[in-house]
C-alpha cells in the first residue's frame, strides 16, 4: 500500500483533494499541516480506499482530477486491513 503525505488540507471545506490516478488501490495518507505549536493539526494516518471514494465530488486543478475528500469522513488507519 502506498504512503501519500499532504502539506496542507482544503480549509474551505474542512477536506483533502486526493489525484484519482493515485487511487488505483488503497492508499495511506498523512496531513502534514502544523499549528503554531509544532503540532500536527491531523496527527493520523489515514486510510483511503479505492472502493470508497465514487461518492465523493470531483475537480479538476491544474490538469488533474481530484477527488476531494472531507477530512471528517476519512477512517484512522490503526495498522490492520478491515476488508
Amino acid at each position: 500500500m502506498e504512503m501519500y503525505s499532504i502539506k496542507t488540507p482544503i480549509w474551505k471545506t474542512k477536506s483533502i483533494g486526493i489525484a484519482e490516478q493515485r487511487l488505483k488501490n488503497d492508499l495511506l495518507v498523512e496531513i502534514e499541516y502544523k499549528q503554531a505549536n509544532g503540532n500536527r493539526l491531523y496527527p493520523n494516518t489515514y486510510i483511503v480506499r479505492k472502493n470508497s471514494t465514487d461518492s465523493y465530488q470531483r475537480q479538476t486543478v491544474k490538469g488533474n482530477d481530484l477527488v476531494i475528500i472531507p477530512i471528517s469522513e476519512l477512517e484512522i488507519y490503526n495498522g490492520e486491513l478491515n476488508d
